[in-house]
């Protein structure tokens, strides 16, 4: 692993909104390796290495990550065009204002994302990457995905959650793959060391997911206590990540695995609806589906979360962000 590239990485500064100069750094990155790319009217980029060497019936794998994070005190630094300080320790990675010199959020999340898809843009001769805007606000980036780039892709993996044993099965309520596909692939996740399967509030994957009719997957990648000043990032563990995303894309090739998706259950399903009635009352039906389904959202995310050891203030911060996603309070 390039632990330079990881820590010039972590150094831009991004922010929800501002994410100017990490645009501008993958750009860079695109260019330095002969990687076709492309902007959205959103912000979004795209990558695509190896379009020369497909043929018919083979589909990219892609990885994904968001480029912005909710460290809105690193506008300074973004608007001068400037860098965090990021010292190392024992194997752990922290950033530095350099204005301050005082620790400040290292933005592992998801710049530790940014590196793993990166540096497995770099490894393989056939790939795509998409990056997102504005996760950390409700996945407005994601929300406007391109289908044209995503026509071609048999598989999506996301870097985007802390640790390195986490595995995103269900985001907000959405399954991000089926049982086929978890039956498929649990074996080589299990010899990568990954093994947590969890219920998450959202990530752009579940964007993804929704919008798409191939597999998805979401797997931790080395950074902790996000959304604070004293994040920090497990060097070890963000090897770990690439390693394991190495590991399912040599398994899994360039094949295309169809997410079955299951039929979503009605709120009311027992009740007989007699046709005038039920045409009728058809838009409070949908009303009370989607408010059962972000309680049912929530009461999983507290629980996951308090099972993980998570802080009142971080259950506090992530109901609030999957509540604004769902634009509840209007």
């Amino acid at each position: 692993m390039d632990k330079n590239l990881l820590k010039t990485t972590l150094s831009v500064p991004s922010a929800y909104g501002e994410e100017e100069i990490m645009k501008d750094y993958i750009i860079s990155f695109a260019k330095h390796n002969c990687i076709d790319y492309y902007m959205d009217n959103k912000g979004n980029l795209y990558l695509t290495k190896g379009s020369e060497k497909m043929t018919k019936g083979e589909y990219y794998p892609c990885v994904v990550s968001h480029m912005d994070t909710v460290h809105k005190n690193h506008t300074t630094l973004i608007q001068n065009n400037e860098r965090l300080d990021i010292k190392e320790s024992e194997g752990i990675l922290t950033a530095y204002h350099p204005h301050t010199n005082k620790q400040t959020g290292i933005g592992g999340d998801d710049k530790c994302g940014v590196f793993v898809c990166l540096s497995m843009l770099e490894h393989y001769d056939v790939l795509k990457g998409a990056f997102f805007v504005e996760e950390e606000i409700g996945m407005l980036g994601s929300k406007h995905a391109d289908p044209e780039f995503f026509k071609n892709v048999g598989y999506a993996i996301q870097f985007d959650a802390p640790s390195a044993n986490w595995i995103s099965e269900v985001c907000s309520g959405v399954k991000l793959f089926d049982k086929e596909f978890k039956t498929h692939i649990t074996n080589i996740l299990s010899e990568g060391g990954y093994t947590k399967f969890s219920m998450d509030p959202f990530t752009d994957i579940k964007q993804l997911a929704q919008k798409f009719d191939f597999n998805c997957l979401n797997l931790g990648c080395g950074y902790y206590k996000q959304h604070s000043d004293n994040e920090y990032v497990v060097i070890e563990e963000v090897e770990k990540s690439l390693k394991m995303g190495k590991k399912l894309i040599d398994y899994l090739g360039i094949k295309k695995y169809i997410h079955h998706k299951e039929i979503k259950k009605e709120l009311l399903l027992e009740v007989e609806w007699q046709d005038g009635l039920k045409d009728g009352l058809n838009e409070g039906m949908e009303y009370f589906d989607e408010y059962d389904e972000c309680a049912n959202e929530i009461v999983d995310a507290v629980f996951e979360m308090m099972n993980d050891g998570h802080t009142k203030e971080d259950i506090k911060y992530e109901i609030g962000e999957l509540l604004f996603s769902k634009n509840t309070f209007k």
